[in-house]
């Protein structure tokens, strides 16, 4: 039985968004008093991918695309959920996860061929 390499589970992201006023003056009013609201972001994504499994992440512009794969790399915090990359939750100790993967990225592009218009 092959384990799943990610795992994502009732994800959910919010963001804290200023509501700004109109005008000049409630611009001024906006530096002593600030309102805010949250936008959802990612709202109950769960998927389960398997070693060797090729997969595709489509969805409209809005949909929470870009914010799930900065969740599953560690740049960002999920507000809810839970996110395991081969058995480690990616925000948590990001320095040693990233040095664990550093000298396998680098090795892959050991052949990289750099021109210039010179």
């Amino acid at each position: 039985m092959v384990d799943s390499v990610i795992k994502v589970n009732n994800l959910r992201k919010y963001f804290k968004v200023l509501n700004r006023r109109e005008g000049f003056w409630g611009t001024v009013k906006d530096l002593f008093s600030q309102d805010y609201f949250y936008v959802k972001a990612v709202d109950g994504i769960s998927m389960e991918i398997k070693e060797g499994e090729i997969v595709g992440f489509l969805g409209p512009n809005g949909a929470g695309k870009s914010t799930t794969i900065k969740i599953m790399t560690g740049v960002l915090e999920p507000d809810g959920g839970e996110v395991l990359i081969n058995n480690v939750i990616p925000y948590k100790d990001r320095i040693k996860n990233a040095k664990k993967y550093w000298g396998s990225f680098w090795s892959k592009n050991s052949t990289l061929v750099v021109t210039t218009p010179y």
